[in-house]
C-alpha cells in the first residue's frame, strides 16, 4: 500500500511540480479538448503521412484575394515545417510560414494552395523528370501586376516585363535550380533570373522573367522546357560574366533594412571597391517581392534610386519584403522588415 507521500508525489508528477508546470498542463489539456471536438478538424496527408489537422480560414484582404490562404493547427507531436506539402480535400497545399507560439501547446502554420507544378529534366541521358515524373508543386504569383515589374531603357522609359514569383519546397532536387533555368508556366516559358533560399528557410523563392518558346528544345506536350539538348544557360552566364566588370559580390543595395510605418525611404545600388569606397551604379530594373499585400506606396523609381513610403497601418507590422535590383544582368536583394511607427 502506497503511503500518502508517495501518492502526493505521483499526483504532483502528473499535474506539475511547480505553478508554471501546472498552468502549462492545464493549457495543454484545454487544447487537447478543443482539438478532439473541433468542427473544422479533417483528415489530411502531410509529407506522405496521414494525420488530422484543424483548417481555419484567413482574411483574403491580406493578399488582395489572389489566393485562398488557410491556417493549419496541429498537435506538437505531428512533424510539419515550412516547405511541407499538405494534401487536403484532394488538393495540394504548401506550408509557407510557421508561427512561434508564446505558449507552445500546439503548432499553427499558414498554407497556400499549390497552383502550379514545375517539371524539368534531372538526367539528360535517361530523360528523367523531376520528382519521379510528377514535378514539384509550387505557388506562383504574377509579379508584373503585384509589384513594380518594369525595366528602364533610353531616357528612363519604363518597359513592362512579364514576371512571375515562384515558391517551391527546398529539397535535394529543387536546390539544384540555378539562374538561367527555364520552365513552362501556363503555356509560356519563363527563365530564372534570381533564386533565394535564405529569406524563407524551407522554401526556394524564384524570380522568373518571360522568355521565348523554342520548339527545338522545349517539349510543349509534356510541359517541360529544355527537354532536348542543352539549355545554353552556361554560355549565357559566361557571356554575361565576360561583358561585365561588376561581380555580384561587390554590389550592395544601400538603404534601411527596417522600415517604420508612415515614413519614406530611399534605396540605391553601389559597387564596393577594394579600398572601401563606393561607386554609384545604374539600375536597369527594380522589383519588390512580397507574398502578402505590398505595405508600401511607390513614390519614385529610376536608374538611380527607389523611393517609397510605408503605409501607416499596424496590420503590416512584422511583414517582410525583398527589394530586388538588376545591375548588369545580375540581381541583388535586400530584405526589409516593417516595424512599428515609434
Amino acid at each position: 500500500m502506497n503511503s500518502f507521500a508517495d501518492n502526493f508525489r505521483s499526483h504532483m508528477k502528473r499535474v506539475g511540480a511547480t505553478r508554471y508546470d501546472r498552468n502549462m498542463h492545464d493549457k495543454t489539456r484545454e487544447f487537447d479538448n478543443y482539438f478532439a471536438n473541433a468542427l473544422d478538424k479533417e483528415v489530411c496527408i502531410i509529407d506522405g503521412v496521414e494525420t488530422q489537422a484543424i483548417f481555419q480560414d484567413q482574411s483574403q484582404s491580406n493578399n488582395k484575394e489572389l489566393s485562398d490562404d488557410k491556417y493549419i493547427v496541429l498537435p506538437n507531436s505531428v512533424e510539419c515545417s515550412v516547405g511541407s506539402y499538405v494534401i487536403w480535400r484532394d488538393e495540394q497545399w504548401l506550408i509557407f510560414t510557421g508561427e512561434f507560439k508564446t505558449i507552445a501547446t500546439h503548432q499553427q502554420l499558414k498554407i497556400k494552395h499549390v497552383n502550379h507544378s514545375i517539371k524539368w529534366i534531372v538526367d539528360k541521358e535517361t530523360k528523367k523528370v523531376s520528382n519521379n515524373g510528377d514535378g514539384w508543386g509550387a505557388y506562383v504569383q504574377n509579379q508584373t501586376l503585384y509589384t513594380l515589374g518594369v525595366s528602364f531603357t533610353g531616357n528612363n522609359l519604363s518597359l513592362i516585363n512579364g514576371k512571375m514569383m515562384l515558391y517551391v519546397k527546398n529539397n535535394s532536387e529543387t536546390s539544384q535550380i540555378t539562374i538561367g533555368d527555364r520552365f513552362f508556366i501556363s503555356g509560356k516559358i519563363y527563365k530564372v533570373e534570381f533564386a533565394d533560399s535564405i529569406s524563407r528557410i524551407g522554401l526556394i523563392n524564384l524570380l522568373l522573367d518571360e522568355d521565348t518558346l523554342n520548339p527545338e528544345v522545349d517539349n510543349v506536350q509534356l510541359g517541360i522546357a529544355n527537354y532536348w539538348g542543352s539549355n545554353g544557360k552556361d554560355d549565357e552566364q559566361k557571356n554575361n560574366s565576360d561583358n561585365s566588370n561588376v561581380t555580384t559580390s561587390t554590389i550592395e543595395i544601400i538603404g534601411d533594412q527596417k522600415a517604420r510605418l508612415g515614413r519614406s525611404y530611399n534605396y540605391s545600388v553601389v559597387q564596393v571597391n577594394e579600398d572601401g569606397s563606393k561607386t554609384p551604379l545604374k539600375v536597369s530594373e527594380w522589383n519588390i517581392e512580397s507574398i502578402q499585400t505590398l505595405p508600401i506606396n511607390i513614390l519614385e523609381r529610376d536608374e538611380n534610386m527607389l523611393q517609397f513610403s510605408v503605409i501607416d497601418d499596424s496590420r503590416y507590422i512584422g511583414n517582410t519584403m525583398n527589394i530586388l535590383a538588376k545591375v548588369n544582368n545580375q540581381y541583388q536583394s535586400l530584405s526589409v522588415k516593417i516595424i512599428a511607427k515609434f
